[in-house]
């Protein structure tokens, strides 16, 4: 008969999926073409590209900087950022499903300002889990809602200028 101590079950950065956050943000750059009055398919292409790197440059450096403002939580438990930014980036979904229905069923021009919630509130809200596995400070969630601040204002500019 085979023991095995410690651990039997998959380790948590396995239990971690980003998926969900990454199609919300796909599903936003598949919507900004169809808001415009112009659709063409290099801004579909384009709008994917961009909305996929913000998505992921967006998720990492949260990440990044939750495990730099927290070294004493990183050592005790190392995934914790990995794991607070997946739940907080959960709340993108209702802002995608409000921005889908908003283009689809009323013809409103306002994904983007969907995007930029939906980029506010996850962050904040990951802020949040960080600070319920124990993190101290009010900088967990200053600190990700000026990054997510960032990263909507400049995802706006960039879509501005798509052809």
């Amino acid at each position: 008969m085979d023991m095995r101590l410690g651990h039997t079950e998959a380790s948590a950065s396995d239990k971690v999926s980003f998926w969900p956050v990454y199609l919300c943000f796909m599903v936003f750059g598949v919507l900004i073409p169809f808001s415009r009055t112009d659709f063409t398919m290099t801004t579909m292409l384009l709008s994917l590209v961009v909305s996929l790197a913000v998505g992921v440059l967006n998720v990492n450096l949260l990440i990044m900087v939750f495990n730099s403002a927290n070294a004493d939580l990183r050592q005790a438990d190392s995934h914790f950022a990995r794991q607070s930014v997946s739940a907080g980036m959960l709340f993108m979904i209702p802002f995608t499903v409000l921005a889908v229905l908003a283009l689809a069923l009323l013809s409103w021009n306002a994904v983007m300002p969907f995007a930029s919630a939906a980029i506010m509130t996850a962050a904040a809200t990951a802020g949040a889990e960080v600070m319920k596995k124990g993190a101290q400070g009010v900088k967990n969630v200053l600190i990700p809602s000026a990054l997510a601040f960032i990263f909507s204002t400049g995802w706006m500019m960039l879509v501005a200028v798509l052809p």
